[in-house]
């Protein structure tokens, strides 16, 4: 039986070359999977804070029935509610169909409405007159 041996440029060069070929692949993967986790990152701190805002916003139109208010005029109106970061606003409606006063819930740069009756200092929300848009038809009555 007889041992062939190989000479030394011959022996493990493939060997390297095919390691570094698949460290290669392996950090183009890895790179791009960090960067698919950075994105979804980033868009879930975004749902997150839309979603905080929205429930503040809402929160702020339920906590606007229980306040007692003057009458609602052309101009805004507003009350706040420091501790819990509650801000609403109500004013007369330029709808022409019914008798609504607008409320707005405001929680950072999102606003929410309802359209509301006005009955002794109180507002009275029906449901389905939720909004998440102002229904007057200029937009500088809703500012």
């Amino acid at each position: 039986m007889k041992i062939d041996y190989k000479t030394p440029n011959q022996s493990g060069f493939s060997a390297i070359v095919l390691v570094m070929i698949l460290m290669i692949i392996g950090l183009t993967l890895l790179t791009a999977f960090n960067s698919l986790v950075s994105s979804w990152q980033k868009t879930i701190l975004i749902e997150k804070d839309y979603y905080q805002q929205f429930n503040t916003a809402r929160s702020s139109l339920h906590w606007a029935k229980t306040q007692k208010w003057d009458v609602p005029t052309a101009n805004w109106q507003c009350k706040e509610e420091v501790n819990l970061h509650l801000k609403t606003c109500i004013k007369k409606s330029k709808l022409k169909i019914g008798n609504f006063t607008l409320v707005r819930g405001e929680a950072d740069k999102l606003y929410l409405y309802e359209l509301a009756s006005f009955n002794n200092n109180k507002l009275i929300i029906d449901k389905g007159n939720w909004l998440d848009y102002c229904p007057e038809k200029k937009h500088s009555d809703c500012e």
